[in-house]
């Protein structure tokens, strides 16, 4: 039985040229099952139903059932985030190129009838916080992906030491570091040539970029641990910046610690039984070239 109350608030990337076209396909679809659609105060006249409200997404979140991003994988790691708080499934629908995060592409409307008939898993995907102290405040960031400690406004290389839990791990000169999700394996942390890891398995991956070490392989940390990074200064300024999830986020300075563990609580996304991991990993990557 369809349920008639459902309550979905859509998020297009508006620089994504089919985001909205296809937002209006999405709306018409869910209207005609009797879903109440809403949308971002910003976005108000964008799309083509005059049935959809706009408002303030803290307004409504509570009542909402299911988050739905339209757009690319950069779209739904940083939309999906809104949804945290609150506990919304998520529900990522690609018009962009890879789309590794969408369980939907576009023209598939006949899965918005499973999405409101309730036929779909919930998958949990863990964040990486990240914690510093900045002028005296304790700052906090979440990341889907990848937290990225790197040099940025320069060639330089960073100098860094990790600690587990207060004990020493190891040390790295290189061009930067990765601390990775398993969601996260599939972007950065991969290309710096790390593995890929199920994102049913909650673990932390450290990668070093470019280390000039012999040993440079990626460390996995248990869900549980504490890891501490702090720069060393030897022959350039111990500055580095900060990226979450390929955002510019902060400069730490010698004297900051940068604390990294599992985020509280994971993120929900919706899940359709014909699109598992493995597929999508060979369709998205090893099908590609």
């Amino acid at each position: 039985m369809v349920h008639n109350k459902m309550k979905i608030f859509i998020i297009p990337n508006r620089d994504k040229t089919k985001a909205i076209s296809c937002g209006d396909q999405v709306i018409a679809h869910l209207e005609a099952l009797g879903c109440q659609c809403f949308a971002d105060l910003e976005n108000n006249g964008c799309f083509a139903s005059s049935k959809v409200e706009y408002c303030l997404f803290e307004q409504v979140a509570e009542q909402i059932d299911a988050l739905i991003i339209i757009g690319g994988d950069g779209t739904i790691i940083h939309s999906s985030k809104r949804a945290l708080e609150y506990d919304i499934p998520i529900l990522g629908i690609n018009v962009g190129r890879l789309g590794y995060l969408a369980q939907m592409e576009d023209g598939e409307l006949e899965r918005l009838d499973s999405l409101v008939r309730g036929e779909y898993e919930l998958k949990s995907r863990m964040l990486l916080k990240a914690a510093y102290w900045e002028q005296g405040e304790e700052k906090f960031a979440y990341a889907l992906n990848d937290l990225v400690l790197f040099k940025g406004d320069s060639a330089k290389i960073v100098d860094l030491e990790i600690y587990c839990n207060d004990q020493f791990v190891i040390s790295y000169r290189a061009d930067g570091i990765i601390l990775s999700t398993p969601t996260g394996s599939t972007a950065y942390a991969m290309s710096a040539g790390g593995p890929i890891i199920d994102p049913s398995i909650d673990t932390i991956g450290l990668t070093p970029i470019c280390p000039h070490a012999i040993f440079s392989r990626t460390i996995l940390f248990a869900p549980n641990n504490r890891l501490t990074l702090t720069t060393r200064q030897i022959n350039n300024s111990a500055d580095v910046t900060l990226s979450v999830d390929g955002v510019i986020w902060a400069r730490l300075a010698q004297d900051q610690v940068l604390t990294v563990t599992k985020g509280e609580k994971p993120l929900k996304f919706v899940h359709f039984p014909d699109k598992n991991f493995y597929q999508m990993i060979h369709k998205k990557f090893v099908g590609r070239g």
